[in-house]
């Protein structure tokens, strides 16, 4: 038997001679064996040294051989080891007993030693091609999964691409090719198209940051950070897709020392967790922003919402890439699910961080960027 491939089997019975005999004929045949002298010191056995497989006697002191396999029945890491009960009691019903109790086979003594290895053999076969079949279903199943959430993604990505190109196309033919009466409604079309192209702008510029993110290449260059230019405008820009829910957006920026960030994915990854504030919060609800400086180029942002939000059980979740899209059929809101992925990401990549607060209503996020570090480079 190959020495990585040995199996380690329990001998539990409460007679030494049982117990050294049948630890000397498994040894030859190459097995591992770890003895115990009864039910107790037997689950001490198994929990330790995770055996392949548990030869039981029934009749034993203190708690016997079916005990024992219930016992073991109710620890997750033990309950689906194999069992073969070794005892002198032959009536059915006790062979019964073995069988409910979840014995994998049930041999009488004096029994065959030839006999008992076959069975063992058996057994430990039969366990492996057991597995060897889930482990294979595992994989099947994954694959279906995994083809179901590519094919959702593709078909998201898809409608977020068509939706906002269909409506520059469109909307760029009318203010071409059409004559209005007033200009006003040629300008309509026009703030159309820019409205959708800046959509798709968002779009691509989240895609190639999550290629960045893949291939490790995310900007950390720091420059200085203009909390109106970098912050707070961009915000506000994003703001005008929510125009018809009347939200209300308030800033609170208190920076008295530079902040020090790279420019385009801090302010990416800003937009994007304002647009989460934004999308999930009510009609007429309000948005608060509040951005601190902490020195030496750090900063602490807080960006807090009034909206449902997020049970402590998802609260890892919702940071995971694409989550929003494998919400299937039944997804609520735009976008691919990258949002929070990205912000994390960015701000992970400077040594910072973003969680969320504890709040008994809404939603609020705190965002650290930390002062310069030793390897940082600062440009500008």
């Amino acid at each position: 038997m190959d020495m990585e491939n040995k199996k380690t089997i329990l001998i539990v019975d409460d007679e030494p001679a049982i117990r050294l005999g049948l630890s000397a004929t498994l040894k030859r045949q190459g097995y591992v064996v770890v003895t115990a002298e009864d039910g107790t010191d037997g689950i001490l056995k198994a929990a330790d040294v995770q055996p392949d497989l548990i030869l039981s006697d029934v009749m034993m002191p203190n708690m016997n051989g079916f005990e024992l396999r219930r016992q073991l029945s109710t620890v997750p890491s033990l309950a689906s080891i194999p069992f073969i009960f070794l005892t002198a009691r032959t009536a059915s019903e006790d062979r019964v007993t073995g069988i409910r109790e979840g014995a994998d086979d049930y041999v009488t003594k004096p029994f065959v030693t030839e006999e008992l290895l076959a069975r063992i053999d058996a057994v430990l076969r039969r366990v492996q091609t057991e597995r060897e079949h889930g482990r294979q279903m595992g994989k099947q199943d994954a694959q279906v999964e995994m083809e179901k959430f590519r094919k959702e993604i593709l078909q998201n990505f898809r409608h977020e691409i068509r939706t906002p190109l269909g409506n520059i196309m469109m909307s760029l033919e009318m203010a071409v090719n059409h004559k209005f009466s007033n200009q006003e409604e040629q300008n309509e079309f026009i703030h159309i198209a820019l409205s959708s192209v800046d959509r798709m702008d968002a779009l691509v510029s989240d895609i190639i940051l999550l290629s960045d993110m893949d291939q490790n290449e995310v900007n950390q260059i720091r420059q200085a950070i203009d909390p109106m230019i970098h912050i707070v405008m961009p915000i506000q820009k994003r703001l005008q897709r929510y125009q018809s829910r009347e939200i209300e957006f308030v800033h609170d920026i208190k920076v008295t020392d530079t902040i020090l960030a790279p420019r385009r994915e801090f302010t990416q990854a800003l937009i994007n967790l304002a647009d989460n504030a934004f999308k999930f919060s009510p009609q007429s609800g309000k948005v608060t922003l509040r951005v601190k400086s902490t020195g030496n180029g750090g900063a602490v942002i807080e960006l807090e919402d009034d909206g449902p939000g997020i049970p402590l059980e998802l609260q890892e979740k919702v940071f995971e890439r694409f989550y929003q899209a494998s919400q299937g059929d039944n997804r609520e809101f735009q976008g691919l699910g990258v949002g929070l992925t990205i912000a994390r990401a960015v701000f992970t990549s400077l040594g910072g961080d973003i969680k969320i607060l504890e709040r008994e209503k809404g939603c609020c996020m705190e965002i650290t960027l930390p002062a310069l570090r030793p390897e940082d480079i600062v440009y500008g």
